[in-house]
């Protein structure tokens, strides 16, 4: 590795700031303020943050192909997962990729240059490089040595990467327009550091392979460092995810438009925006529950536990045999624990009588008559088209709230986002 190459400076074209931008910026600052002064039970933001966690393994590994289901990103997030082939080493990578940005992160240590993009990219293709191949081991935690040409489904070349021999040049570029800005902060809000981080690492494309994952874990860095990710609660890869197809033709714009940055950025903030708002409706949901620290009851561990699992993980009923496998109590510890919930009005019985066949749910959930309907997606469909019918655009936050339709908002938050919704109806979410 050249320890002191040529700086090649970093061309990143924005105004600062046009609309889109600045819309995206703010809808970013409210929901960050919400969820900054939202009181939560520490046993609701571990469910959350294991969540999050998992997901980001998910959808990030996913986007280059890993078709493992979520179940396996869960069991690899906990360490349980066996490397026996790559698609599971690839999970067990990404997590320790995670734990070193934490560790680094943890002891003031976070620096975003050079070495630290080798170093996550060591993490993440561990052990993957093989001789044969075209990415062997001598790739793991070094610059690319050949070209990088990334054709689309026909065959055609729609991107290749800086020269290899101008690589670490450009990387020691981006790491000092980085520095520069992080001194800034007024002028270059750190979400906007990290939405140029993530593309200008992609288009150097600097590694054999994992540029991908690199860039999207050196952006949540950038965002960890200067404070855009208390709890660490946020997921934003399935974003990225649910349209790999847009994704990529929001990086390849910049290109198109003369690096002119502004249409990726106003994608990229799009995307936190709205993993912002979602975290900030699971936790006014979970506080409406009665699982924000102001709460009366003193829960114990094992109730936080419970409860703070099946309310993050969208539960509206749940058995005594649930609510044992949420807590990891016995039975009889179950049983007293509902016990004292039903008594201090935090659940309420919804159908049976004492006993493993009973149902219960959250008291702050209005009874309804007969079993409370699940927010399926036909059901959230159905309630949408209904509440958006004769408009051609996509609600406000502000518009669900005032025609008392926040539970509709917040199942359009736990499944899918706003963005797949709009589409699904036809809506602009301009």
């Amino acid at each position: 590795m050249n320890e002191n190459p040529t700086v090649i400076p970093l061309t990143a074209q924005f105004r600062r700031y046009e609309y889109p931008v600045v819309q995206r910026l703010g809808r970013v600052e409210r929901a960050l303020g919400l969820i900054k002064a939202a009181p939560i039970l520490p046993a609701a933001a571990d469910q959350l943050r294991a969540s999050a966690r998992a997901g980001t393994v998910h959808y990030s590994t996913l986007i280059e192909g890993n078709e493992l289901p979520l179940i396996e990103a869960e069991r690899a997030a906990r360490g349980d997962l066996d490397p026996t082939n790559e698609a599971k080493i690839e999970l067990i990578n990404y997590v320790a990729a995670l734990d070193l940005i934490d560790e680094r992160h943890q002891t003031g240590e976070l620096h975003l240059d050079p070495q630290f993009l080798l170093d996550i990219q060591g993490a993440v293709m561990k052990g993957l490089g093989r001789p044969e191949g075209n990415f062997k081991p001598h790739h793991e935690g070094a610059w690319r040595d050949g070209r990088a040409v990334i054709p689309d489904s026909l065959g055609q070349i729609v991107h290749e990467g800086a020269a290899p021999g101008d690589v670490p040049g450009k990387v020691a570029g981006l790491c000092d327009w980085i520095g520069g800005r992080e001194e800034r902060l007024g002028e270059f809000p750190p979400p906007v550091i990290a939405g140029v981080t993530h593309y200008a690492i992609t288009d150097i494309h600097p590694f054999a392979n994992g540029n991908g994952r690199t860039a999207r874990l050196a952006a949540s860095a950038i965002l960890l460092k200067h404070g855009y990710l208390p709890g660490q609660l946020f997921s934003f890869d399935a974003y990225y995810a649910r349209d790999r197809d847009a994704y990529v033709a929001a990086l390849r714009s910049v290109r198109r438009l003369t690096y002119n940055m502004e249409p990726w950025l106003e994608y990229y903030l799009e995307g936190l925006a709205e993993e912002y708002e979602r975290v900030a409706a699971e936790i006014e949901e979970l506080n409406r529950l009665g699982l924000g620290r102001t709460s009366p009851l003193q829960l114990s561990a094992s109730q936080q536990r419970a409860l703070g699992s099946l309310a993050a993980g969208g539960r509206t009923e749940f058995t005594r045999a649930d609510y044992e496998t949420a807590a990891s109590v016995s039975r009889s510890a179950a049983g007293r624990d509902i016990d004292a919930l039903l008594g201090a009005r935090v659940l309420r019985r919804v159908s049976g009588t004492r006993g493993s066949a009973s149902r219960y749910a959250f008291a702050a959930h209005a009874p309804r008559s007969g079993r409370p309907r699940e927010w399926t997606p036909d059901r959230i469909e159905e309630e949408l088209r209904e509440f958006t019918a004769g408009r051609p655009d996509w609600p406000r936050v502000r518009e669900f709230d005032e025609a008392g339709r926040r539970a509709l908002y917040l199942a359009v938050a736990r499944n899918g986002g706003a963005d797949h919704w709009a589409r699904q109806l036809g809506l602009d979410r301009t």
